[in-house]
């Protein structure tokens, strides 16, 4: 996510202060935004109570500060704030039959109707951080098209290119329609002028795959993220039925590694479902370690040739480290040293094993979640005093906003890593793996799926990838 900050206000803890910083957050709204008058004043309304809520609760008794901080990040405009107070305010459930009476029922029934994205994040000794979301783009609404024919392939000469220019991005709209539809999750790839947004934020690197005869023959993406910082995914990948079989897959992988090299980026990562076993052969192929299992992080509303039953995708991850002079500390959990060792020792990285971390002082950690995809986000960055109350409250927050998948990531360089680990099992979540190599840390994956179990067996993964179930099965069950 390219996240680029708008403003920071400081305010006291006096509710004078909330409808001078709502005209300000318009302002800057008509400059920076092109949202429908609508959806926004609904979305206002929301952040006025969300302001309203900290200045009451944070400082009970007493003066303090607080920041408002308004950020536009890639999809979404956000509304943040920051403050030192007392925390609060991280169950964002309701109950619809007492909306009338209760007041934060009441706040966080019209976020769940008016808002995208909603999240608390504790940021240790400089406090906690409640945000919220709205996309910017307004959900896509297509006339649909005439259905996707294939052609003949005129020759088999391919070569690849960037995406450039508006020309170049509806050639890759296509090529992504004629694989998901209008249903792919990521939006912005479905507006030529947003496309060529993110190509110029340096968000993504688009590819085409084009013939001699000017034929669209594939596409795929490099996307780049802050949580994996200088290590972006291999993405949206797609290759017309009339040019499969020529091996495009494979080369798109070396064009990948090739770019990734003249960019100095430390590493790569592919993501290939798990229900298609030639993509993850292709990968491992390429050279990339199996690392992590996720189960059913794609939206069943996603619809592609792998997804016909209406269930949630689950991925495999592959991660290959470009970046010779790579080094990470790894406070492994000492349960699962082995597994981690076995991982890093495959992965060809340079790492020191670490067994004799210790909890750290404080927490920090981030909760969110995606209203969209149905799934929450837990990141733990640090693991302290308070890990375990909040992390029973995020999962409590998860389960009552019905998130179909509860993703945690544990910063593997944190010393209280072990700490982290234990206290995540105790409270249900399973080991899904590793996703090393982001130039800011190393996530030990674990997850939750409420009211399901984690079954593994279920997942169709060959090579590595099946040793890696295998190994997690193994784990898990002791």
């Amino acid at each position: 996510m390219n996240k680029r900050k708008l403003a920071s206000l400081e305010i006291k803890n006096d509710k004078i202060f909330v409808f001078p910083v709502l005209n300000f957050i318009d302002s800057l709204v008509q400059y920076h935004v092109s949202m429908d008058i609508t959806r926004y004043q609904k979305f206002r309304l929301v952040v006025s109570g969300m302001i309203q809520e900290r200045i009451e609760r944070s400082y009970p008794g007493t003066q303090g500060s607080l920041f408002v901080e308004v950020y536009r990040t890639g999809d979404y405009f956000e509304i943040a704030v920051r403050d030192k107070g007392v925390p609060g305010w991280q169950d964002f459930s309701f109950d619809k039959n007492a909306i009338t009476k209760n007041e934060q029922d009441l706040r966080n029934y019209l976020i769940d109707l008016y808002v995208d994205e909603v999240g608390l994040e504790k940021l240790g000794n400089e406090g906690q951080r409640v945000f919220l979301r709205i996309r910017i783009i307004n959900p896509v609404e297509f006339i649909e098209p005439e259905p996707y024919e294939e052609t003949v392939a005129l020759d088999t000469n391919i070569t690849i290119r960037p995406v450039k220019t508006a020309e170049d991005a509806i050639e890759a709209i296509r090529c992504i329609y004629s694989e998901y539809g209008y249903s792919y999750s990521y939006e912005r790839l479905y507006y030529v002028n947003s496309f060529m947004q993110l190509i110029e934020n340096k968000e993504i690197m688009s590819f085409l795959a084009v013939n001699d005869h000017g034929q669209t023959a594939g596409h795929f993406i490099l996307a780049f993220s802050d949580f994996y910082k200088n290590m972006p995914e291999i993405s949206t990948v797609v290759i017309k039925n009339e040019f499969r079989g020529l091996g495009l897959f494979s080369k798109f992988m070396t064009h990948c590694e090739t770019v990734g090299k003249e960019l100095g980026l430390r590493a790569l990562m592919g993501q290939p479902v798990t229900f298609h076993p030639m993509s993850q052969k292709a990968f491992l192929r390429a050279g990339y370690t199996a690392t992590s299992l996720l189960m059913s992080y794609i939206n069943s509303d996603v619809e592609s040739e792998y997804n016909k039953d209406g269930e949630r995708l689950g991925l495999s991850v592959g991660v290959k480290i470009l970046d010779e002079n790579a080094y990470s500390r790894v406070y492994a959990p000492k349960e699962i040293s082995g597994f981690v060792d076995r991982i890093y020792k495959r992965l060809g990285m340079k790492y020191d094993l670490c067994l004799d971390g210790e909890q750290e002082a404080l927490t920090e950690m981030l909760f969110e979640t995606n209203t969209t995809l149905k799934m929450s986000k837990i990141i733990v960055q640090k693991a302290g005093d308070g890990l375990e109350e909040e992390l029973q409250q995020a999962i409590q927050d998860a389960i009552k906003q019905k998130s179909e998948m509860v993703e945690l990531a544990i910063n593997l360089n944190s010393p209280g890593c072990d700490y982290a680990y234990e206290i995540a099992k105790k409270h249900h979540f399973s080991l899904s793996g590793l996703i090393p190599g982001g130039e800011n840390g190393d996530y030990l994956m674990m997850q939750m799926l409420p009211g399901e179990s984690m079954n593994y067996d279920k997942l169709v993964v060959v090579g590595e990838f099946e040793e890696l179930r295998n190994d997690i099965i193994a784990i898990t069950k002791k």
